[in-house]
């Protein structure tokens, strides 16, 4: 049964009782995933670790899902969110952070390119920069994701600045609020940080097979990762401009009085 993106019947409820994420890719642009998590199994299908030589020089290392690791646990709690609202993603571990969740701009500029040059469709950056000299480098390779049909997702800076590249008008930009619903979006007009989502005092997965409660927009982000998705699966064509469209209209229906669907078999 073909369902029109833009359709005030259609709800991120529905949407999620009808996908899972099947057939689609999501890079985890982060501190690494610990793939033999039990919440996690099958889920990684490959990756890759971005580090630097005694030369300071870029090294870009491809791993199998076997090689796959968190030094710190940021990624792995960030790939267990995607991964519970679309449980059959396929997820790609761009390891860029260190053992401190921490980088320089040249690496996490090579872990972006990397993602893009594989033709992966949907990335979720749960972290940003406000370093003046990586912004241009930065906003170029958004621009040209929202070029090749790329959908960025990423979280703005929890204090101080915005962030980059939350800032970026190519990428869906992320804050986070204290819902309890998983599904539950906000969109905010006139503001550099597009939507909200939930991302107060979150169970999240943690390295070694345990969970942990956190807080942050980092965690916020992936709902939203996980929810564009969704819509992948259901609208293989979707561009970023199209999930911004779809994600405001789904924010302004979570307020409204719902319409029921059809079911589908």
């Amino acid at each position: 049964m073909a369902i029109a993106l833009i359709n005030p019947a259609l709800s991120l409820e529905w949407i999620a009782s009808h996908a899972t994420g099947k057939g689609v890719e999501v890079a985890v642009i982060d501190s690494g995933i610990d793939a033999r998590h039990p919440g996690l199994a099958g889920r990684i299908s490959r990756g890759c670790e971005v580090t630097k030589d005694d030369k300071g020089q870029i090294v870009t290392r491809e791993i199998t899902s076997e090689e796959c690791t968190d030094s710190y646990g940021h990624g792995t709690a960030v790939a267990g969110i995607i991964a519970e609202l679309a449980p059959e993603v396929r997820i790609v571990n761009v390891k860029i952070l260190d053992e401190y969740n921490s980088c320089t701009g040249d690496i996490l500029i090579a872990g972006l390119r990397w993602a893009l040059d594989q033709n992966i469709r949907l990335l979720n950056m749960s972290l940003a920069t406000s370093k003046a000299v990586w912004i241009p480098p930065l906003f170029e390779l958004c621009e040209q994701a929202f070029v090749r049909n790329s959908i960025i997702v990423a979280s703005r800076r929890n204090f101080g600045d915005l962030g980059c590249p939350a800032m970026f008008s190519s990428v869906i930009s992320v804050d986070r609020e204290e819902y309890t619903d998983k599904l539950r979006i906000h969109y905010r007009p006139l503001d550099m940080i597009q939507f909200d989502a939930r991302g107060t005092g979150i169970k999240v997965l943690a390295p070694g097979g345990g969970h942990a409660i956190l807080t942050g927009t980092s965690f916020a982000t992936p709902h939203v990762c996980g929810m564009v998705a969704l819509l992948l699966e259901m609208f293989p064509a979707l561009t970023a401009a199209e999930a911004k469209a779809a994600l405001k209209a789904f924010s302004e229906l979570q307020t409204a009085s719902p319409i029921e669907l059809p079911h589908t078999t």
